[in-house]
């Protein structure tokens, strides 16, 4: 562990919403930096302006602030170390090239897009590819030429007359002068990773239109962050080495390299939005927890040890850590998900499910009074896979006037058996004590079974009375979720009025 601050980064880019595998991503860095007193950083990486989308700087945010991993430095948070926007560092991105080809670390290279494709068919006709391929959708030039150099022999040009070309107007990339030598990537997942300077190439620094490439940007915005540990996933480790030669050609600290596990999906393949990564904000519309997604994204590659599965966010901090982090594949269960929420749920006090079942309702237009809105979510909690369960759950306790309504109009069908049974237990229950659940069931029977209601002639005209249907959770459970006051008055007949006035006001 270096001497200097921990500062991780979280760097994505604006192309959308953050899906599965740019969270897990963000999981790692962020739990990492809070176990080690450091610093997590966004920094937004929308280089690649052709895949830029508006607003999504601003959904990032939200997503990350919806799983709890709020950064301590990026765009409109702030920071020392800003811009946390790679295109507005754009200047120091090109004083470093120049500062390269000054020093002989870098030259122009004018081969055209033609002469490098003829190159890269003929090196293809060949089977001698690189053995390092760029992460997808990372923005990265393609590959390297056969040799360290470029086709047109560029690499061996005078400086002076490559400067002459380029003060003449002459369209040209700058190209790393990578070394001819063994590579050693000392990487804190997967130990040591060599590479072969042949294959890495002379990778592209700017491009024809000057802007820097991704392995130029990602390093001089690293080292100006100053940022410690690169946290990221495995499809940047063939990135790696160039990164290591810009880090020593510039003179900044190396930072540790930590490359986690691929993800794979059900299927087999690596996981990505095209082969069914879900969108943080489909998580959030589906209903999971925020803790239970940290939770089990956090174990898709490592594991606290023993047979523990479900920590909170606070034991997360405690516990991450690279040594325990592996390097073979992982692969993402939906299922493992869902059932983790179930058991996340379970651990919520009373009030936070009752605060975060609200939005639930909300979109459901389900009304609950808020007096009623605690008691009515305990009685339905062992019922509540996910919290988007909560509305139709909620909607046997609370279902609003016209289904109460009908449910009268059933019972009126029924004749005069079915509304005197109702009749009983509306007496019996005006002062009956204590008003939970199991005691309200025995009641139920008791009083019914002694006015000769058993069964069917007692349950169903009491079950269309209190909540408009022939089926649903246990009365007693009902009972206890909507309270005497409104037990009683539903109980008493068909409602009238407007939802506020049947449910006393109120709408969560």
């Amino acid at each position: 562990m270096p001497d200097a601050p921990i500062r991780t980064r979280f760097a994505p880019s604006p192309t959308g919403r953050l899906h599965l595998g740019n969270l897990r991503i963000a999981v790692f860095n962020a739990l990492f930096a809070r176990r080690h007193g450091g610093q997590f950083v966004l920094r937004v990486e929308d280089t690649d302006t052709d895949r830029n989308l508006d607003g999504s700087v601003e959904g990032i945010l939200e997503d990350l602030a919806w799983a709890g991993l709020v950064p301590d430095e990026g765009p409109g948070i702030g920071g020392a170390y800003g811009p946390y926007v790679q295109s507005l560092r754009a200047p120091d991105h090109g004083a470093a090239a120049m500062r390269l080809l000054q020093e002989g670390a870098a030259y122009r290279c004018f081969c055209t897009p033609e002469e490098l494709e003829a190159a890269r068919e003929a090196q293809r006709s060949r089977g001698s590819g690189s053995r390092s391929e760029p992460a997808a959708g990372s923005g990265i030039e393609p590959g390297p030429m056969s040799g360290p150099g470029c086709p047109g022999g560029c690499r061996d040009a005078h400086p002076d007359e490559a400067d002459e070309r380029a003060r003449g107007g002459e369209p040209h990339t700058v190209r790393f002068r990578t070394p001819d030598s063994a590579i050693r990537v000392e990487d804190a997942i997967r130990g040591e990773v060599r590479f072969e300077g042949r294959d890495v190439g002379d990778f592209v620094l700017l491009r024809a239109d000057g802007r820097a490439t991704y392995n130029l940007a990602v390093v001089v915005d690293d080292a100006h962050m100053e940022i410690s540990h690169v946290i990221r996933g495995d499809g940047h480790l063939s990135n790696t080495p160039k990164h290591l030669l810009l880090f020593r050609a510039l003179g900044a600290p190396e930072p540790v390299f930590a490359h986690l596990p691929v993800v794979l999906s059900p299927e087999g393949g690596r996981l990505s939005k095209r082969s069914g990564s879900p969108g943080v904000d489909v998580l959030r519309r589906d209903g999971h927890l925020p803790r239970a997604v940290v939770n089990y994204l956090s174990l898709l590659g490592w594991s606290p040890g023993g047979d523990r599965e479900l920590l909170e966010f606070r034991e997360l901090v405690e516990e991450i850590d690279l040594e325990r982090t592996g390097a073979s594949p992982t692969t993402w269960d939906p299922a493992k998900l869902r059932w983790m929420t179930t058991e996340h749920l379970r651990r919520l006090s009373g009030e936070e499910l009752a605060r975060d079942v609200e939005p639930f309702l909300r979109r459901a237009g389900v009304t609950v009074p808020p007096a009623r809105l605690l008691p009515s979510v305990e009685r339905v909690r062992p019922r509540l896979e996910l919290l988007s369960d909560a509305p139709e759950e909620l909607r046997h306790l609370w279902p609003g006037v016209e289904v109460l309504r009908g449910g009268w109009e059933e019972v009126a069908g029924d004749g005069d058996d079915a509304r005197r049974a109702i009749q009983v237990i509306r007496k019996a229950l005006s002062s009956f004590e204590p008003w939970d659940s199991a005691s309200l069931g025995q009641e139920v029977r008791r009083v019914g079974g002694e006015a000769g209601f058993r069964g069917r002639s007692l349950f169903h005209p009491l079950r269309l009375a209190l909540s408009g249907r022939r089926s649903g959770p246990d009365l007693g459970d009902v009972l206890e979720g909507i309270g005497r006051d409104e037990a009683l008055r539903r109980l008493s007949g068909p409602p009238e009025g407007p939802e506020e006035d049947i449910t006393g006001g109120g709408r969560v």
